[in-house]
């Protein structure tokens, strides 16, 4: 054949065989070469072993492109949320946080954009793995932690800013009840209020 169609072949296996099955199935590729469409609701089948990715929802394609394409430049929210293990972080940031069209208020700190034009209220998304604990960013808040995920090489918190549930994931050892957390400049996302994704701006302050 020169097109196969896999529909989720691994959603009722255990974890253990589904990893397993996921590099048989990228050597099968690679031996056959030919063309496989892959069914699948779980990122890090996706991730793994596609060339490119259309991510869907209800029926409408909300993305194509690479698996690094996807990850580091989501067109959306959906897809920012929709890949990445935890999702991506998202704050709503409402307009009246909003200064002189370029500028928002984030954690009580003052934030300056050039190349971008905020109007209404807007989104700001970081992910968990880029959150920093060490001190490398004049962005920072603290957070009151609510659950810690031991995964041995890495841990996983859950924490909690003004009800807002923020995950972080780390390989540093916790054991107090909230902590500080960095945000890198050039990590962060910004969406319009369509929750469409804003780009081509500079991050100036």
């Amino acid at each position: 054949p020169k097109l196969f169609l896999f529909d989720e072949p691994l959603s009722n296996l255990d974890a253990a065989l589904r990893s397993e099955m996921r590099v048989e199935i990228s050597k099968l590729h690679k031996k056959l070469s030919s063309n496989i469409v892959y069914v699948t609701h779980d990122q890090v089948e996706a991730m793994t072993l596609a060339d490119k990715i259309v991510i869907m929802n209800k029926g409408k394609i909300e993305q194509y492109g690479s698996p690094d394409e996807i990850y580091n430049n989501p067109q959306n929210i959906f897809v920012a949320e929709f890949i990445g293990n935890p999702k991506m972080n998202i704050l709503k940031i409402p307009s009246s946080d909003i200064i002189d069209n370029n500028s928002i208020k984030l954690f009580d700190k003052t934030v300056q954009f050039e190349n971008v034009e905020l109007r209404g209220d807007i989104y700001i998304g970081f992910r968990p793995e880029d959150i920093s604990l060490d001190k490398n960013s004049e962005i920072f808040t603290k957070i009151n932690i609510d659950l810690l995920e031991n995964l041995g090489s890495e841990k996983i918190i859950y924490g909690n800013l003004n009800g807002k549930e923020i995950r972080v994931k780390t390989t540093k050892n916790i054991t107090d009840k909230n902590i500080i957390i960095y945000l890198p400049k050039n990590k962060i996302y910004l969406f319009d209020k369509d929750k469409n994704r804003l780009k081509k701006w500079v991050l100036t302050r």
